[in-house]
């Protein structure tokens, strides 16, 4: 009924309650003074969270990590702290209190509060760019190897394209997973390129040859010379339209190579996550969580043809589809 539980995550990410308490349990009052954070306001947030399964009250005021707290704690393996910044942002909860409006006028809730998109908000902000891409780093990283493994057809696909692929987190995964495929490209606007050319996980490819970059805006032009065109947390951002005129590039600039979307599909079966991730994709960029019906339509307008929906050990699934003759 209320926003709270998400809010608090965020704040106890913010205060780096789950590194304080990475060495054991801790009295609310000596983890205040460690935090610097009210006690009584502290201890009420704790205790929210204790009953999420967030941290454990193992005595009376008395908290230590529990498996979801740690995944708050910076550094920690598949952390999602970034993330739960992400979600306490100020920005981010204007544009909620905008869902009413949203409703009537089919605007996204950010674009009402803030008037204007959200990608142009990121660009105009660069703290709030930041965190934002902190955020999709960190949960990319958490997934991307599982999502890769579930496609062992990556080994033998020659060359992959990696549409929109932020500073390669799933590329890298895809061709570490894969040691025989031959060259990985990564393609975002320029800007983003220029973060990836000088990340140190990416360096060791980038050295070998197996990996190389490509800026550009990818309704504008994609690289060429491609076997597997590689999407990941992309289309649901994009309307049909602009999604079908990202495929006719693809299909125009290499006509033979198929299509591998890793996104959320929603049916009936969908987990609560991913039908919260659907209003989340309508408030901030009117983006959507399509169905298979709807993502065989897509690819069929723009020339190319569903052949299967892969699940993987995530929520998500790797949609492909190959060019029609």
């Amino acid at each position: 009924m209320f926003p709270t539980t998400a809010l608090c995550i965020s704040v106890a990410a913010r205060h780096g309650l789950a590194d304080v308490l990475a060495d054991g349990s801790m009295s609310v009052r000596h983890l205040a003074e460690r935090t610097g954070t009210d006690e009584i306001q502290l201890g009420k947030v704790l205790r929210l969270l204790a009953e999420e399964g967030v941290f454990r009250e193992t005595g009376p005021d008395v908290f230590a990590n529990s498996r979801l707290s740690q995944l708050l704690r910076k550094g920690f393996p598949r952390s999602q702290y970034s993330m739960a910044h992400l979600v306490g942002e100020p920005w981010l909860w204007n544009s909620w209190s905008q869902l009413p409006r949203g409703l009537t006028t089919g605007k996204p809730g950010f674009e009402l509060a803030h008037g204007m998109t959200l990608w142009a908000y990121l660009g105009t902000a660069p703290a709030a760019g930041a965190v934002f891409n902190d955020a999709m780093r960190d949960f990319s990283e958490a997934l991307s190897d599982q999502v890769a493994q579930s496609f062992p057809e990556f080994a033998d696909s020659g060359v992959v394209a990696d549409l929109g692929g932020g500073t390669g987190t799933y590329l890298r995964a895809i061709l570490e997973t894969y040691p025989g495929l031959a060259r990985g490209i990564l393609a975002d606007l320029p800007a983003v390129i220029e973060q990836a050319r000088t990340s140190d996980e990416l360096a060791p490819l980038l050295a070998s040859g197996r990996l190389t970059l490509h800026g550009a805006d990818f309704f504008e032009a994609v690289p060429s010379g491609v076997d597997t065109y590689v999407v990941k947390q992309v289309m649901h951002s994009w309307s049909d339209q602009a999604v079908i005129q990202l495929l006719r590039r693809c299909k125009e600039t290499s006509p033979n190579a198929r299509f591998v979307a890793a996104e959320f599909i929603r049916d009936t079966k969908a987990p609560r996550f991913v039908k919260n991730f659907d209003l989340v994709m309508t408030i901030t960029m009117n983006g959507n969580i399509r169905t298979e019906a709807q993502y065989a339509d897509v690819f069929e307008a723009a020339g190319y043809e569903l052949t299967r929906v892969l699940p993987t050990d995530t929520a998500f699934s790797l949609v492909e589809a190959r060019p029609r003759p």
